[in-house]
């Protein structure tokens, strides 16, 4: 009498395969989505460690961080706080970034000296993730003053989508905007509910960043001066 050989069946075979393969279809779309989550949450984390680093330095020093462009404020921030990693200011999830096929550089600021800090080479080739404000005063009240956000931010209080010359690293999605004391939100409209923001000067809601500031600040991208 013969018995039977343990085993599966094509058909059997065909069934068990069908079935990883529709787990797998489920299970990857829901890696990717985890994935992103952790990657805005890690960027948040990284604009209120700029935010802390520039309240750092007001209180050093006892005067608004200022400088003619993006790399002379990161070069004055790093003086005095140690502020220099690039993956700080540089995004994974950034498009802009993805595009290009180096790894992000480790420093993005130096000291070529002692006392001496500027960026290193190639700092104009990389797309910072940042804005980041120039002049705001000390005295400004600390939960209510941006001090750095997520490129892309207009005067209408939203994001440029994907494919604009300063395009938002979630396009029109929304952004990251952290305070002077530290805390950060994600937005996706300043002007919902009559302005998310507060005007420096009379307390009323605002949408547009600016008015936030405080009079004669300024704010520079890697593109250069943004307003």
């Amino acid at each position: 009498m013969q018995t039977r050989k343990n085993g599966f069946s094509l058909v059997e075979l065909l069934m068990v395969l069908g079935v990883m393969s529709l787990l797998m279809g489920m299970l990857i779309p829901s890696v990717g989505v985890v994935r992103a989550k952790a990657q805005r949450m890690a960027t948040g984390h990284k604009l209120r460690q700029i935010s802390l680093a520039v309240a750092t330095y007001q209180s050093v020093t006892g005067r608004a961080l200022a400088g003619n462009n993006l790399a002379d404020c990161l070069s004055r921030l790093a003086e005095q706080t140690g502020v220099s990693e690039g993956p700080l200011f540089i995004f994974e999830e950034d498009p802009l970034v993805a595009a290009i096929p180096d790894s992000v550089p480790p420093v993005l600021i130096e000291q070529d000296q002692p006392g001496v800090w500027a960026a290193v080479e190639g700092f104009a080739d990389w797309p910072l993730g940042i804005v980041i404000a120039s002049g705001i005063s000390p005295l400004a009240n600390p939960s209510t003053t941006p001090v750095v956000w997520t490129r892309g931010l207009t005067a209408e209080g939203v994001w440029q989508d994907f494919g604009q010359n300063r395009a938002g690293i979630y396009g029109s999605e929304g952004g990251f905007i952290a305070f002077l004391d530290g805390h950060v939100e994600f937005y996706r409209d300043l002007a919902e509910d009559g302005g998310q923001l507060v005007t420096s000067i009379n307390g009323q809601r605002t949408a547009d960043i600016r008015d936030a500031l405080g009079p004669g600040a300024m704010a520079y991208d890697y593109l250069g001066r943004v307003f």
